[in-house]
């Protein structure tokens, strides 16, 4: 009997509810896939657009050109550069005889770092490891022969999980998660007699976007004597593993695979620990350099740009943070958490080696400080294969700086190498700073420079401006602005920031019979005197003669009836000013803290937008002209030209606002004007493609392997290369370089901030834009400011802060002279066409609402002409739109066609006046990038389909034939069913 056919009752009760989910699903996908439409074709790297010539053109419109004839040639080059950058930032840390080793070495790597490696940090500054070396295939290409046995079984224990983890935004946790030293030895033991010319220890750690380090309770370093139970220790498989290493081999070389400061006093536990070499996240080539460093065909000339501490909640900053701060009145997840820096100034070498001065001078109260026991490793500390010496020391005053000249040698028999040559001044801690609440640390950074590669005997006469504006102070209490203190001045050349001071505490007659550490070198210093207390000459910007003066009193913890008494940490009382956790109470289980804040805190934490539209005239807008303007017209018109009038009144209201909101990894194009999209990519060590995918460029070696090689050309070289990897890559806007300072080692950004000294920040970042601008990528100078804490997620612990709106408190002093030092750099000598505000808020306002910092500061005092965009704005009641354009916030980040509109803003003439300057920074800002190559009066800009939305399309043609077949199957099965009735089921 032959079987029946399903009845068409039931065939559409299965088919249709089919149809109809594929109907809907993709009706839901269509309507996200329009509404992020500008993200998604960032990530696939579509074109929305093409620039069409509409007749002869003679003039060359390459306004920026490529470097490059062919990508290889470009990434052949991008990797030199990258494998540079390691080559002379890593940091050679100690060296008994173990370094270098000879060629054709048969060595043993150990842990399970070794073959999972930190290149980068977490979030937008991770790297694509599928593209990078391994460190045995970089070790083989110097001629070392790796131990296969231990790398397999290293390799077989990774892939089983046994793989560090670092938390992100969205979770997770900490672990390093070595291998139990019993297993290593069972399953390799045997080789190492083979393999025992040396045994080479990584030691990594990794930290990222989205959470500091965690600094209590961590179950991985609890286990060993003498830990405190931090992420920045030895954990016991680790330290198990060194101690078997020490007793089978006698010569152990550790590499510190890790961007944080870790606590590294166990070296010296370790009798066959010969040598140590920190190599920070080496990027996508830089353990060639490491390998060639081994070998002795890289002499090491990196310095540290931290103070390493054998305790690293040693600094007066670590007592606030490394945990999290909660408001337990706040009433919102972005107004939970706070943060006091307690410290003032007294940030890293500023407090260590100030303390020191004040313990050996006997002064300050100092209390039982030891410098010895303290410090490890000083700021501007390494070591290199060879030996230099300083002669000829001078300094020349000039009408407005000093120039300070040394002669360099080689006194070494064997290596060519360089040396960083690091010039340090001190000011006068007077009677008036100690009345008034100037804070003075006893050496500062105020120049440096690379030798050239010093032949062994050859010699080299450096010479180092310092303008006299370096000298000067903040005053916040009294002057309420910048000062030169009458007294003292000393200068100093030092290998690094200790020695430097020995070297002002030997001129000043001190010795090692009074406490110092070493004598200093009279020879090596100068001195110049300031007769009387200028309160004059630096109290207007000598950029823009703007005047200087307090801007911030509402960050001022201080400032706030309930916390008047509050005192920040004083070099006139160290004992009795030191901080302590500011906060009501703490947790002892996970170490956070938690604060009632007052009710006049509580209500400043919300949005505040004043409206005053009375004091507006509606701008023009829409207008059509009576000659064709084009942005190509606009490329050397100068920021404050009233020629730009012309150009913004053709932008339609609709184009004005859905330039501001839509700013989320580009800007869209505007055709009537010839104004290009641009796309704009995240990546602090090169361009990334981790957070919205699209093309990859070279991932250079983190921002503070870059800042430790204390090489401006290098810091230049870089960002001209990663300017060639965004014209491959179709990028005209980076996100990058980062310059907010490591405030503490717990800092999760660490890895992609240069460095602890705003100085160095801010030539090294400063001369990063230059480059990459040379090449018309325009840089977003980032986290504008005062982001230097991420918050800490632990989930191991239970513990999930967030960086979102933490209320940062602190003083002015400290603001100018470490904080904003950077930031004021990269735009008075890195000519940055862009900004990027933070998350945080600066003290009770965020960020990118306070129009103290975006506009008193960065564009009337400054002097800044160009684009502010937001962070990733997906937290609209929080970065309120109308509040941050007033501030001076140009544009969102942000990706959804929903999110910030303004109801009624194109009847408002103060949103509209506001949408229109913003409008003039967007474009001006895109006018001096490589988005116009190409554009001419002869262009026209033509919006195009990208290929993406032509597979929507193709996808949605094709579910609607498959649906209407769908249909007509229906209606034939029932036609049939009647005409036929016994071929089917009843």
């Amino acid at each position: 009997m032959k079987k029946k056919r399903m009845s068409n009752r039931r065939f559409m009760a299965i088919l249709i509810p089919i149809m109809a989910i594929v109907l809907v699903t993709l009706m839901i996908c269509n309507l996200l896939a329009l509404n992020y439409r500008g993200l998604i074709s960032t990530f696939f790297n579509h074109s929305t657009y093409k620039i069409v010539e509409t007749g002869e053109s003679t003039e060359d419109s390459t306004y920026y050109p490529c470097d490059f004839d062919t990508e290889e040639e470009l990434t052949e080059h991008s990797g030199q550069v990258a494998e540079t950058l390691e080559a002379e930032g890593m940091v050679l840390l100690e060296n008994n005889g173990g370094l270098p080793l000879a060629k054709d070495s048969k060595v043993s790597v150990f842990s399970v770092s070794s073959v999972n490696m930190v290149y980068g940090g977490t979030g937008s500054g991770s790297v694509d490891t599928t593209t990078v070396a391994d460190l045995k295939t970089a070790l083989e290409s110097a001629s070392l022969t790796v131990n296969p046995t231990l790398w397999d079984f290293y390799q077989q224990k990774s892939a089983d999980g046994y793989t560090r983890s670092a938390p992100n935004w969205r979770g997770g946790q900490f672990s390093i998660n070595e291998v139990p030293w019993a297993d290593v030895e069972s399953a390799a033991g045997s080789s190492f007699a083979d393999y025992g010319d040396a045994a080479i220890v990584v030691i990594s750690r990794s930290g990222g976007e989205g959470s500091d380090l965690t600094a209590v309770n961590f179950a991985e370093t609890e286990g060993v004597e003498g830990n405190s139970g931090n992420y920045l220790e030895l954990s016991t498989e680790e330290a198990d593993m060194l101690a078997a290493v020490n007793e089978q081999f006698d010569n152990v070389v550790v590499l510190i695979n890790a961007n944080n400061a870790m606590e590294l006093g166990w070296l010296a536990d370790y009798d066959n620990i010969k040598a140590a070499l920190w190599i920070g996240g080496v990027g996508q080539t830089g353990l060639y350099a490491v390998a060639d460093a081994l070998v002795g065909d890289v002499v090491p000339s990196g310095r540290l740009v931290d103070t390493y501490a054998y305790d690293a909640s040693s600094s007066p900053a670590a007592q606030n943070a490394g945990a999290n701060f909660w408001i337990n009145n706040g009433f919102s997840n972005e107004s939970d958490q706070y943060i006091v820096y307690a410290e003032g100034i007294y940030v890293g070498y500023r407090y260590y080696e100030t303390r020191y001065e004040d313990a050996v001078m006997g002064t300050g109260n100092a209390g039982d400080y030891d410098y010895a026991s303290t410090v490890l490793y000083p700021f501007g500390y390494g070591l290199s294969y060879t030996q230099f010496a300083y002669s000829d020391f001078s300094m020349e005053e000039n009408d407005d700086s000093f120039t300070v000249s040394v002669t360099v040698t080689n006194t070494g028999d064997t290596y060519t190498g360089k040396d960083v040559v690091q010039v340090y001044f001190q000011s006068p801690y007077t009677q008036y700073d100690m009345d008034n609440g100037v804070e003075k640390a006893s050496v500062e950074l105020c120049g440096f420079a690379k030798t050239d590669a010093l032949a062994p005997g050859e010699s080299q006469t450096v010479q180092i401006d310092v303008p006299k504006e370096q000298l000067k102070s903040y005053d916040y209490r009294t002057a309420k602005t910048f000062i030169l203190d009458a007294g003292d001045y000393y200068f100093t050349v030092g290998t690094d920031a200790h020695d430097a001071l020995n070297n002002i505490l030997a001129a000043k007659g001190y010795t090692t019979a009074d406490g110092m550490t070493a004598d200093g070198d009279v020879s090596m210093t100068a001195k110049w005197t300031n007769a009387s207390l200028d309160t004059t000459t630096y109290a207007v910007d000598s950029a823009t003669g703007t005047a200087v003066t307090n801007l911030f009193g509402y960050a001022d913890i201080s400032s706030y009836d309930e916390y008047s008494d509050f005192v920040y940490l004083s070099r006139s009382n160290w004992v009795d000013t030191f901080p302590v956790a500011f906060c009501d109470s703490t947790d002892e289980t996970t170490g956070e803290h938690y604060i009632d804040l007052p009710q006049e805190i509580i209500d400043a934490l919300q949005p505040q937008y004043t409206e005053d539209q009375d004091s507006y005239t509606m701008p023009a807008s829409g207008v059509t002209p009576e000659v064709q303007l084009t942005l190509a017209d606009f490329i050397d018109v100068d920021y404050d030209d009233p020629a730009w009038d012309e150009l913004l009144d053709t932008i339609s209201p609709a184009d004005l606002i859905y330039m501001v909101r839509m700013g989320g990894y580009g800007t869209p194009s505007l055709d009537y004007i010839l104004k290009p999209a641009t796309v704009e990519k995240d990546g602090p060590a090169g361009i990334s493609a981790t957070l919205v995918g699209g093309t990859q460029g070279m991932a250079y070696p983190t921002e503070v392997v870059i800042a430790s090689t204390w090489n401006t050309e290098l810091a230049y070289e870089m960002g001209v290369s990663v300017g060639n990897d965004a014209m491959y890559a179709n990028i005209q806007g980076w996100y990058a370089p980062a310059m907010n300072i490591h405030r503490n080692p717990y800092s999760g950004r660490n890895f992609e901030y240069y460095s602890e000294d705003g100085f160095i920040s801010g030539q090294m970042g400063a001369n990063t834009v230059l480059g990459a601008q040379s090449k018309g990528l325009f840089c977003y100078v980032k986290h504008f400011a005062f982001n230097d804490t991420e918050g800490v997620i632990d989930e191991t612990n239970g513990i999930k802060g967030s960086k979102d709106g933490i209320a940062t408190f602190f003083n002015e002093q400290a603001a100018r002279e470490l904080y904003l030092v950077p930031f004021e750099a990269a735009v008075k000598e890195g000519h940055t066409y862009a900004m990027m505000n933070a998350f945080n808020r600066v003290g009770v306002k965020w960020c990118g609402a306070s129009h103290e910092l975006l506009t008193d500061l960065l564009r009337d005092e400054w002097g800044f002409n160009g684009l502010v965009i937001t962070d990733m704005a997906g937290l609209p009641d929080y970065m309120d739109i109308k509040a941050g354009l007033q501030a001076g916030t140009d544009m969102w980040m942000n990706t959804s066609e929903d999110l910030y509109n303004i109801d009624g803003y194109q009847n408002d003439p103060q949103i509209m006046t506001y949408l229109r300057n913003a409008a003039h920074d967007i474009c001006y800002t895109v006018s001096h990038s490589a988005a116009m190559n190409g554009l001419s009066a002869n262009s026209t800009i033509v919006d195009i389909m990208p290929l993406w939305m032509t597979w929507m399309v193709a996808l949605d043609v094709v579910v609607g034939v498959l649906i209407v077949a769908g249909v007509v199957w229906i209606v034939v099965r029932g036609k049939d069913q009647k005409k036929n009735p016994d071929k089917y089921k009843q």
